[in-house]
């Protein structure tokens, strides 16, 4: 039975008694309008009116019954049966949104007024052209003491290098001096044994009686003079060497203090490049070829360095010679889709354009806070020439993941059909069909009670309930698995997922107005 049909029960007329014709009044109906005369009539209108006193001039009383011969008939459910999955395709649509392949808000990383709006929106630009110039002029200070800083530390390095070559030299006289103090322990040592010789020639002849006291006397101071001489020449030597290694520690400090100076350096352009990097701030580059979508300062405006939080977006820059349609599909179909499920992509600003595609890349995971998984198609958006570029090239500059290909044409060349513009909105849909030996149904034979899933089977004549879990639902196709009750080895029962056989009549409408238990005459039908 469906929705614009009804249920007629033909009823038997009841034979009037002759007593209740409308020829002549009966005496208790000659009471009641006596009644209703005595208290207004008022009371006998009303329960005539509702039924309560049956009205005598009705031909056809509410009441009156079904002859017991006549049976209702059964009402009739127009049954399916569940198909085979492939042979019946399965999409899916889902919301979608155009993005830029890349899209930058850029912010000032220093505080200053704005000198200089290089483009405006409309402007193509290249990686690392300068976009907004800011005014920081003590940055640019910074730059200059840093640069001389440098200049101070090389001027203290060339002192360090020309020490380093005194106290080399210094090594040089130390070590000649320490031969010419050996020399001349040599020299006063001769003259020691020559005036040691002397005197003692002397003593013996002044023990002869030869020569007189006095004369041994002056030999033998010259001998002592002689002899001290030595020990001061041999002192000599000793400093001479101390100097040489005084020398040689001059050296080594004056190399270390070359290394200092050179390390100093170091930092000082460390510094200077620290101090151009600060400077750079002061500039606002393109991150990568694109075109500026917006532009939100002037020049004489005062912005604020990003890191204080308190900055706006100066510039925004996308690249929208591609673009990615993004769209989140329902985690059922989240084990479904791979890197090639073919789809269609539909802009609500492009009507009747069907552009098709394949899946460029998704997220492996399932969001928790909405149960959908990210899927994103990568569509050339540009003209001819940067197309043959882009072939040209074999790939594409600085693309979002290495693996990613080159992406499909969202239009054939000279096409009038307009562009992709991010922000668009329209649908993706995937083709995810394909289960093999699995059945599926029509959406419309599912249907839910208090939050569960059911479908409505006939068998034997009558109707039966079973539950169900929704593995895939399309809008248009589904495909369930029953939850059957099944006894355990222990003897308890629980509920196990079993797959439609293609056999089921499964009823595909009005199954709440048919409700469970329900004696039903069949009406196959096809889908």
């Amino acid at each position: 039975m469906d929705a614009h049909e009804t249920e007629h029960v033909e009823l038997t007329p009841v034979t009037q008694p002759p007593h209740l014709k409308t020829g002549g009044l009966t005496r208790w109906l000659k009471i009641a309008l006596a009644a209703a005369v005595g208290f207004g009539g008022v009371g006998v209108a009303v329960a005539v009116f509702t039924g309560v006193i049956p009205n005598p001039f009705d031909q056809h009383p509410k009441n009156a019954q079904a002859s017991p011969g006549r049976e209702t008939s059964a009402p009739s459910a127009k049954v399916i049966r569940p198909k085979a999955a492939a042979s019946v395709p399965i999409t899916v649509d889902q919301l979608a949104v155009v993005e830029p392949y890349y899209r930058a808000d850029l912010r000032a990383r220093a505080s200053g007024l704005v000198k200089a709006v290089r483009h405006d929106i409309g402007d193509k630009v290249t990686q690392g052209e300068v976009l907004v110039e800011i005014d920081v002029p003590e940055l640019v200070q910074d730059v200059g003491r840093a640069e001389a800083t440098i200049v101070q530390r090389e001027k203290e390095l060339k002192v360090s290098e020309a020490k380093l070559k005194d106290a080399q030299a210094a090594v040089k006289v130390s070590a000649a001096t320490i031969k010419q103090r050996e020399a001349d322990v040599q020299a006063v040592s001769a003259t020691r044994d020559l005036k040691k010789g002397r005197y003692e020639r002397f003593a013996a002849l002044a023990q002869k009686g030869d020569v007189v006291g006095s004369v041994v006397e002056e030999e033998q101071r010259d001998y002592l003079a002689s002899e001290a001489a030595v020990t001061a020449a041999k002192a000599n030597v000793e400093r001479a060497r101390a100097d040489y290694s005084e020398s040689e520690s001059k050296v080594e400090g004056a190399a270390a203090d070359i290394d200092l100076k050179r390390a100093l350096i170091d930092g000082a352009r460390k510094d200077l490049d620290k101090a151009k990097a600060v400077a750079a701030y002061a500039t606002v580059v393109a991150p990568f070829d694109g075109v500026i979508v917006r532009r939100s300062v002037d020049p004489g405006s005062f912005v604020q360095n990003a890191t204080t939080g308190n900055s706006e977006t100066l510039i925004s820059i996308a690249r929208v010679d591609l673009v990615t349609i993004a769209a989140r599909f329902p985690d059922a179909f989240a084990s479904l889709v791979t890197a090639d499920t073919p789809a269609e992509v539909r802009v609500d600003g492009l009507p009747g354009v069907t552009i098709p595609a394949a899946v460029t890349r998704f997220a492996p995971s399932v969001q928790n806070a909405d149960r959908t998984m990210r899927v994103e198609v990568d569509l050339f958006n540009g003209d001819n020439a940067e197309y043959q570029r882009l072939t040209t090239a074999g790939k594409v500059s600085y693309p979002k993941g290495p693996t990613d290909p080159l992406p499909a044409r969202a239009f054939a060349p000279g096409h009038s059909a307009g562009r992709l513009l991010p922000g668009m909105t329209g649908t993706m849909r995937l083709q995810v069909g394909g289960y093999g030996k699995s059945f599926v149904l029509p959406a419309t034979a599912v249907y839910s009670r208090s939050g569960t899933s059911y479908v409505l089977l006939v068998e034997d004549g009558k109707t039966k309930q079973v539950p169900v879990r929704v593995q895939v639902n399309d809008g248009k196709t589904v495909r369930v698995a029953m939850l059957v009750k099944r006894k355990t080895a222990d003897g308890n029962t629980r509920e196990v997922l079993t797959e439609l056989t293609g056999a089921e009549q499964v009823v595909a409408a009005r199954q709440l107005e048919l409700g469970d238990g329900a004696s039903v005459s069949v009406a196959p039908a096809d889908w």
